[in-house]
């Protein structure tokens, strides 16, 4: 046997152990029809030129497209899983960002007057002095607070009044900047006031309305606004 004859029988065995003959291919070999692998087996091929040969060839590359096809076509679907998966935890992200980002502005339901609340002091002024004595002594209280603040820490002592914006010399009800920015409020009563620098800078939880505290904290702070606007006060 020559060696030609062994390398085609070699190759015509491998073929037949994996191949199978398919319908489409027994009738194009039937009717004649020249088949031929890719570019790169033309030289293979044309060592061999029966029709049960040709079209072992043919359903090889067929089956190893096929195949590449599949391949491909499973890459895919796992490239766009996985884009869909980024797309989703981008989402999820987004969201929590946002969630974020609202849970930084705080809610006026904790710092505004109740529906129906009706104060027990007075913004006008005429205070009792117990009421006024009573609010100093909390002005200068930095137990009312979770960071050691009191509202003496950020606005003085002793009439030394500081850190209070041109607003704060109107009368209550006037506009703040901090309950406008971080509350949204577009004006506030002094007890509103009180709440907010307990929330906000003191870190603390809001006053019970109505309570001994609150309402003397208040009044304080009602003559203290009359300090800073320079008209007569009970201070």
């Amino acid at each position: 046997m020559s060696q030609h004859d062994d390398k085609r029988r070699k190759l015509l065995g491998r073929l037949n152990r994996q191949l199978a003959y398919t319908a489409p291919l027994l009738a194009l070999v039937a009717g004649g029809a020249v088949l031929q692998a890719s570019a790169g087996d033309d030289a293979a091929v044309s060592d061999f030129t029966s029709p049960s040969e040709a079209s072992l060839m043919l359903a090889s590359n067929d089956a190893e497209g096929a195949a590449e096809a599949e391949g491909e076509a499973e890459g895919e679907a796992e490239g766009e899983g996985e884009a869909e998966g980024e797309a989703e935890g981008e989402g999820e992200a987004e969201g929590e960002a946002e969630g974020e980002g609202e849970a930084e502005g705080g809610s006026s339901a904790a710092v505004a007057r109740p529906d129906g609340y009706s104060p027990a002091y007075s913004e006008t002024g005429e205070n009792a002095e117990e009421m006024l004595a009573r609010g100093e002594e909390l002005y200068y209280d930095t137990s009312l607070s979770s960071n050691g603040l009191a509202c003496a820490s950020c606005h003085g002592s002793d009439g030394q009044d500081m850190a209070y914006n041109p607003t704060f010399e109107q009368p209550f009800p006037h506009q703040v900047a901090m309950a406008y920015n971080q509350f949204g409020m577009s004006e506030v009563h002094a007890d509103e006031m009180v709440q907010i620098c307990m929330v906000a800078p003191m870190a603390a939880e809001p006053l019970e309305w109505g309570s001994e505290e609150l309402t003397s904290l208040a009044a304080y702070v009602v003559e203290v606004q009359k300090r800073v606007a320079g008209e007569p006060h009970q201070l």
